[in-house]
């Protein structure tokens, strides 16, 4: 059937329909029962001493509520009997009509489906066109398309001027976000690589929302923090740096001190000159040095007899070391011989003693 239906007049239908009518039968003296009710328990609070009175009461108030409702019920289900049965035969006489009404509702509904189909087809083509050689990814308009593919937008299936240019409108807004997106990164990686550390955490934060400055703010903060921290341990080194040579300049005082102490304690006729020149550090290390020598060279004195040789099972063993030295005077060998034992060279004795 291709003529819609014109000129047709729909009647109504035509029902012979008598409201119903209730009459209340002693409605003054119903009412005058309610009112005595009313009258006698309102304001009434229950208390122990009456309550097996107020329960009865509640009972009885409880029974002619009910029995008052069961008859309003009543009324209204004998009342709605005749429309209940027209409702019935309404149903089913309109029906055919309704499976009509339908079958023509969904070809209409599938027609205009099909149609919003192919506009939105158009939709996807121009969002394709219109993104071609930009930096933009067309599929992020797909919540739009819905709404840009309304037959208000459209001639028939050929997209209208309002459509193309609120679609260009929107393409141009995300190449503008490209742009700005870009310039940021390259300002965060930019100060990133002044300030030698990482852009990789701060691009993170401009892509999960942050704005630019932010960003910078955050990589500002944590410069200053590592920076601080650097400092601190610079200090911290050199202050044991420091820690380490005061201990050593004490360790060397201590020492000298010693040895001062040691050559102080001498009898006072010894004289000074000789005092100084032996208590001198370069020439107490230049004894050491050949006592070290001689020991290497010694020899083993066993019952007046020397060898070349160690001695097998020759228990506390004794090694002699044989070394020149000239004095002035008695006191000063004896001086000599004191400071040696005292800076732990062990004793020393004389194989020959003359003067010269």
């Amino acid at each position: 059937m291709s003529e819609v239906i014109e000129n047709e007049e729909v009647k109504d239908i035509e029902i012979e329909f008598k409201p119903a009518v209730i009459n209340i039968l002693e409605e003054e003296k119903f009412k005058e029962y309610i009112d005595k009710i009313v009258t006698d328990y309102k304001g009434h609070v229950p208390n122990v001493d009456n309550l097996k009175v107020d329960r009865k009461t509640r009972a009885k108030l409880n029974g002619l509520m009910t029995s008052l409702e069961d008859r309003r019920k009543e009324i209204k289900k004998e009342i709605n009997v005749p429309y209940t049965e027209f409702e019935s035969w309404y149903k089913k006489a309109i029906k055919p009509m309704q499976d009509v009404t339908s079958t023509i509702d969904a070809g209409i509904k599938k027609i205009e489906a099909e149609q919003k189909e192919a506009r939105k087809k158009v939709v996807h083509e121009l969002l394709v066109e219109l993104t071609t050689d930009t930096e933009v990814d067309s599929r992020i308009f797909e919540n739009f398309v819905d709404d840009w593919a309304k037959a208000s937008n459209f001639n028939d299936i050929k997209p209208k001027k309002q459509l193309i240019d609120s679609i260009t409108y929107v393409i141009d807004g995300e190449k503008q976000k490209i742009d700005e997106y870009k310039e940021n990164k390259d300002t965060i990686s930019n100060f990133c690589f002044g300030n030698n550390v990482s852009d990789t955490p701060y691009i993170r934060m401009l892509d999960s929302g942050k704005s630019v400055s932010e960003v910078m703010s955050a990589i500002s903060e944590d410069v200053l923090f590592e920076k601080q921290r650097k400092e601190a341990e610079e200090r911290r080194k050199e202050a044991e740096k420091q820690r380490q040579a005061e201990l050593e300049k004490q360790k060397q005082e201590y020492e000298t001190r010693k040895l001062e102490e040691s050559f102080n304690a001498l009898p006072s006729h010894v004289g000074q000159e000789n005092a100084r020149a032996l208590s001198q550090p370069e020439v107490v290390e230049h004894v050491k040095e050949e006592f070290d020598k001689k020991t290497e060279q010694s020899q083993i004195e066993i019952s007046g007899t020397i060898v070349n040789e160690e001695p097998e099972n020759l228990p506390n063993e004794k090694y002699m070391a044989v070394i020149e030295i000239y004095f002035s005077s008695i006191e000063e060998k004896n001086q000599w011989k004191q400071v040696m034992i005292d800076n732990g060279f062990g004793d020393f004795k004389a194989t020959e003693f003359k003067k010269i």
